[in-house]
Order: structure tokens, then sequence, then C-alpha cells
């Protein structure tokens, strides 16, 4: 019989191996990035009359003068009128219902088809609001901004005629920007992030004609896509890679205007940031429980199936990387004696983790001609030190996505809102602590493998402890524009 050290070690060797397949995702991802040729959709100049009838949907709950800012910049959408309809997506309190309403039309000119609705309830969160919209309106195409984002003038004229031209295209999604990216290093490192994502991720998928995730705003659909893919479903907290995916497994395609930058906010708090990335991590797990089984039983070839999979569990490496250093600390608290393949499998995976994530963290810069900011070389190392310390959270979350635990919408707090309560970083700041004093205590040469960790940990934990995750408390809160 196994003693206790061996099924540890066995155990760990299996983590390892999912972390480097993760790993090798994210360093496949930037190679076919960099060496795969430009790609760009098919966007015809079409003459006025032929121009299609849009939606536009504007989803908000208590968002207040963000709500009105988005509003305002939709407006200003350079679309013929008649064949423009804006919807403003009332989901917050019935008591400011009136207010808002009153002030978005302050700053809606004369002649736009705007509408502010309001449903009632909350059932489905945000992908029930964008469904109530849809019941209002036939318009072939349905573009979505969040709040905290500001479309340019020429958003839709840069995006509509791409899915026009190709009837098999479910959305086209344009590049987040980052309006308060320099507000302090966190948002610095999340901003590195996010260009990651679009520059690096999104660009490669489009480029290898791969599915890609809709990121739920700064992007346009076909009603077409929404409807054959099942709609807008509130069983999981991310309902825009949740359609993304149905629509995939139906054959539908996807693009990316990758030179159309859309700025929105970040949040600027470690309990802000904390809350989002949970969330989404919790989503992302959901997802993969209810379409695996599906992806699966699809008739897709192996590779899309594989292709799928591995976008889908993203989420995974927090709960994989927490079990990693359970596992680790146990088999240090048995003083076990490593094998050699487990051990030079740790080594390996620990130096492609690294290499592969500095890689495509600098690459994300570098595509967007960031790679001579005076701060990258810091951000680089906080971009990579910030996500350790969610492993918690994270960690935390994908659990109770697959324990069927009830799901809540915890919403990003905006810049500025008021915060109360909850999080002060506790938990990360003594997992932050103790994990490196109990490595020193038990095996000291092993530190410097759970350095990043502690760093993280601690970093996010006295980000809460200080006070910083209510930094926004000291800020007035987004308010309403006074009526004139």
């Amino acid at each position: 019989m196994l003693d206790l050290s061996l099924i540890l070690q066995y155990a760990l060797a299996a983590v390892l191996v999912l972390l480097a397949l993760l790993s090798t995702q994210l360093a496949t991802l930037a190679s076919l990035r960099y060496f795969r040729r430009e790609r760009r959709p098919f966007t015809p100049a079409l003459p006025e009359a032929e121009l299609p009838r849009v939606l536009v949907q504007l989803p908000v709950r208590d968002e207040g003068g963000l709500a009105v800012r988005v509003a305002s910049a939709a407006a200003r959408l350079d679309w013929p009128h008649d064949r423009l309809e804006i919807q403003l997506l009332d989901d917050g309190k019935a008591e400011h219902h009136e207010e808002l309403a009153e002030a978005v039309r302050r700053v809606v000119a004369p002649g736009i088809n705007f509408s502010v609705l309001r449903r009632g309830e909350r059932s489905g969160f945000k992908a029930g609001n964008l469904a109530f919209g849809l019941k209002h309106c036939d318009a072939p195409y349905v573009a979505v901004f969040d709040a905290d984002f500001v479309p340019p003038p020429d958003f839709l004229r840069r995006t509509v005629p791409a899915l026009a031209a190709d009837p098999g295209l479910a959305f086209v999604q344009a590049r987040w920007g980052h309006a308060n990216r320099d507000r302090n290093w966190l948002t610095r490192a999340q901003g590195m992030l996010l260009d990651s994502h679009f520059a690096v991720e999104q660009e490669a998928r489009y480029r290898m004609g791969l599915p890609m995730s809709f990121n739920g705003t700064a992007g346009v659909w076909a009603r077409a896509a929404i409807d054959h893919g099942g709609g807008w479903t509130g069983d999981t907290l991310t309902e825009d890679l949740d359609l993304s995916m149905r629509c995939a497994l139906k054959g539908w395609r996807t693009a990316l205007v990758s030179d159309l930058e859309v700025p929105g906010e970040l949040p600027e708090t470690a309990a802000a940031w904390r809350a989002q990335q949970a969330r989404w991590t919790k989503g992302h797990a959901q997802v993969a429980r209810k379409l695996l089984p599906e992806i699966w039983t699809s008739s897709h070839p192996l590779w899309l199936k594989a292709v799928m999979t591995l976008q889908i569990c993203q989420f995974a490496f927090y709960l994989l990387a927490g079990a990693s250093a359970v596992i680790s600390l146990s088999l240090m608290a048995l003083g076990a004696v490593y094998l050699p393949g487990v051990a030079a499998l740790g080594l390996a995976v620990t130096a492609l983790g690294l290499g592969a994530s500095v890689s495509y963290l600098y690459m994300g810069q570098a595509m967007l001609g960031r790679e001579q900011a005076p701060y990258l070389a810091r951000a680089l190392v906080l971009a990579i030190i910030f996500p350790s310390g969610l492993v918690l959270a994270n960690a935390r979350a994908t659990f109770e996505a697959f324990s069927g635990a009830q799901m809540e919408f915890v919403r990003t707090p905006k810049a500025g809102a008021r915060m109360t309560g909850g999080w002060r970083g506790r938990p990360e700041l003594l997992a932050g602590l103790l994990l490196p004093a109990f490595t020193f205590i038990e095996q000291a040469w092993s530190a410097p493998f759970f350095a990043v960790a502690a760093a993280g940990l601690l970093s996010i934990g006295a980000m809460g402890w200080s006070g910083s995750a209510k930094v926004a408390a000291r800020e007035p809160a987004p308010s309403l524009p006074p009526a004139e």
C-alpha cells in the first residue's frame, strides 16, 4: 500500500501537469499572435441608404453619473437616427428611476430614439436585463455598453458593416481602453493584464479562427446569433462567455477590431478588483459546469473540443495553484523526500509558468506600442504578483460554482462609489505571513518557490487592511448631474 507521502506526490504531479497545460496555452497564444499574419474583418463602406437598424443597449444598476455619461455618448453615435434605437435598461432601485430618467433626457438631443426601461425585478441579473430589452425591439444588430464605458462616435460605423457583410459572424468585439489606467499601481497592473488579453489572446484566437469570447461590453451582436444560440440566460455570472460558447458550438464565428478602442474604468481598489475577479472566476466555472458536457458530446473535432475546454477552464489556475501549495506544504510537514521526477516537474512547471506569463504580458505592451513606458518593468512585476493574491477568493469562488451554491451577483464598485463593510484583507494577510514562515521553519530552501504567492497575498491583504479597499469612501459617490 502506498504511503501518504507518495499519494500526495502523485497528486502534486497531476496538479502540476494541469498547470503546465494552462501555461502552455498562454505561451502558444503568444506565439500564434507573433507569427500569424495580421487579420482584419472586412468592413465595407455601406451607402447611407443601406445602413441597417441597430439597437444600442445600456444595462445599468445604480450607476449614478456614469449611466448619464454612457447615455450621452450613445446618443452621439454616428448613425442615421431613423435606424438607431437606444435603450437605457435601469435595473437599479425604484426610488432612483425617475431621477435617472430625467437626467438622461437632459443630455439626449431631440430626435434620438431613446428609451429608459425598467423591468421591476432582477431575475437573471445582467442577462435578464438584456433579454428584457430585446423584447422591445427587433433590430437585426445589437450593441452593448456597460455604464463605465464611453463609445466613440464612429463605433457603429467601424463594426456593424462587418456583421452586415458576413452573416456567419455572431459578434464584433472592440478592444477595451482604460481611462483611469494611471490612477495607481493596481490599475496599471490591471491595464497590463487586460492589454495582453485583448492584444495577445483575443487577437491570436481571431487570427487563427478559434472561438473568441464576447467581453460583455464594447461589442455588437447579430440578433440572429443571439436567438440561435439560445439567448441571454442568467444561470451563470458570465453571460457573455456562456452565450459566446453556445454560439461557437452552433458554428458561429467572431471578429475583433483591435484598433478600435473603447475606454472604460478599472477597479481602483483591492476590494473592488477582488470582487470583480471572484465573480468572473465563479462565472467561468459555472459555464464549464454547464457547457463542458455539451462540448464533449458534440460532433466537433477533438482539437476544437480541447481548445474550447482550455479556454473555458482558465479559471482553474487559482484552484490548481492553491492545491499545489497545500499539497507541497503538507509534504513539508511530513518531511517527505521528493521523487526525482516530481521535483524536476515542479522546477519545469515553475519556469514555464513564469516564462509564459512574462512573455504574454510584455508582448501585450509591445503590440500596443507601450514597450518603452517608463513604469513598464514595475507594472509587469506587479501584474504577476497581484493576481497571486486572489488565490483564496478565486479558489473559493470556483468551489462555490461546482458545489451549486446560491448565485449572488456582486457588482464591481465603480470609481468613486462608496463601499461599506465586508472584506478587509485579513485572510490574505494571514496566509501571506504564515506561508513564508512555515517554509523557512520546515524547508528553508523551498521559500523562493512561494515568494510570488506570499508577495501577492501580502500586497492584496495590505491594501485591504490599510483602508485602500475603502479609499472610495473618501471621495464623492457618482451622482446625477443637477437639473439646469
